[in-house]
């Protein structure tokens, strides 16, 4: 029998290429090349060797400046001279990162304090009220056709996105399935922008992306401020970072004794312990900028269309820096896709985070974890999992991990 031998494509090709220099970089001591390359379930040593080399570290191989700084971070972040975009109107090396996803190109250009108007449908606080209620509707329903013991990735925070996003948007009862299936082959999107997926992940969200984008504009059009083209940025920017959340609260919970009972006894809590966590192990670690002009960062010179990378996680561990406080008293971490705070994502993330939480209190407080937790690969951004198993005890409360 005659070997049979896969050429690869040059989109293939120009992956493999892209994830070898990250490989080459990180092999040579470059600490944002092996937070990029993402084999690992905690970066915090490589987020904290580039605090050690200076408020403004330059990764020569990947052209990027990354910082870990607390405050520089925050400035960088609330300065007008950095956006999302190069002067062509392209993202940060697009010829050499295809998206495993869609591209949300222009019209997600960021003005300064956040998405500019037309970008993403408005959620404002009472949509937010709204959304937190739906997904503790659907949170529900989706722990009712639970047995004992599930996945609480596969069978509830990569479904719970998709299913109050089709409610919110108004989609047919009919093509939700379908959208629920398309949402969650564009799940490596938001990583695929600053880490290269595999060929078969690139494929497969390009695919949904577009097939994605056709069913939302048959039923919302191309324009208003839910447009198809917004009702995708939205989508796409809210589900992985919201699984995150989830699942990062939950872990966080269950490896203290005494976390989850506390929150089960009082549910309301479930907004508090949501901001702790974002706080501490944020849904979105890394934010991506492009200096719009020549710039001084901590007398580090930046030339315009200069990438800038802010460790999120690592500046928000910063002991300088403390949540900006909001007028509820809950504070505000420093960023999720732009000023996380004022985001429709945020925004979204946030509600549908709390009301998964606090239904998961009140109608499984034995709920633990049954097994070993994996986190993905190549997921720098949003370092989600792939799995974490969960079981009911039936003992009517938390059976901490470790505990004899």
């Amino acid at each position: 029998m005659t070997a049979q031998w896969t050429i690869p494509s040059a989109l293939g090709r120009r992956l493999q290429r892209t994830y070898v220099g990250y490989w080459f970089a990180g092999t040579h001591g470059d600490p944002y090349a092996l937070i990029l390359r993402a084999q690992r379930d905690d970066t915090t040593p490589y987020e904290e060797e580039v605090r050690a080399r200076g408020p403004v570290f330059h990764s020569e191989v990947l052209d990027t400046w990354v910082i870990a700084d607390g405050a520089l971070a925050r400035s960088v972040l609330t300065d007008a001279r950095f956006g999302a975009l190069t002067h062509a109107g392209g993202r940060h090396r697009a010829e050499l990162l295809p998206p495993a996803g869609p591209e949300t190109g222009p019209a997600r250009a960021r003005e300064h304090g956040g998405v500019s108007a037309g970008a993403d449908p408005a959620v404002s606080a009472q949509d937010e009220v709204a959304v937190e209620a739906l997904a503790e509707q659907v949170s529900r329903t989706l722990l009712g056709g639970l047995g004992a013991g599930f996945d609480l990735v596969a069978d509830f925070t990569r479904r719970l996105p998709a299913q109050v996003l089709a409610e919110f948007l108004g989609l047919p009862a009919a093509r939700r399935g379908r959208f629920e299936e398309l949402l969650a082959g564009c799940a490596r999107s938001l990583d695929s922008r600053l880490c290269p997926q595999t060929l078969d992940i690139t494929r497969t969200g390009l695919r949904a992306a577009a097939e994605l984008r056709d069913l939302l504009a048959r039923h919302l059009g191309d324009g208003g401020p839910r447009s198809a083209q917004a009702a995708l940025a939205l989508a796409v920017e809210v589900a992985a970072p919201a699984g995150a959340l989830i699942c990062n609260t939950f872990e966080v919970l269950g490896s203290s004794p005494g976390q989850w009972d506390a929150l089960c006894r009082n549910p309301d809590k479930a907004d508090a312990v949501i901001s702790e966590t974002w706080w501490r192990r944020p849904p979105v670690r890394v934010e991506s900028r492009i200096a719009q002009q020549d710039v001084e960062l901590a007398g580090v010179p930046i030339p315009a269309d200069g990438h800038v990378a802010i460790l999120v996680a690592a500046a928000q561990r910063d002991p300088a820096v403390t949540p900006a406080p909001t007028e509820n008293g809950t504070g505000v971490p420093l960023g999720l896709l732009g000023e996380a705070h004022s985001t429709s994502a945020a925004r979204t993330v946030r509600a549908l985070s709390r009301g998964a939480l606090r239904v998961l209190a009140q109608e499984a407080p034995d709920l633990r974890p049954s097994g070993t937790a994996v986190r993905l690969r190549r997921a720098p951004v949003t370092l989600g999992h792939a799995r974490l198993p969960v079981a009911r005890t039936g003992s009517g409360a938390l059976t901490h991990p470790g505990a004899a």
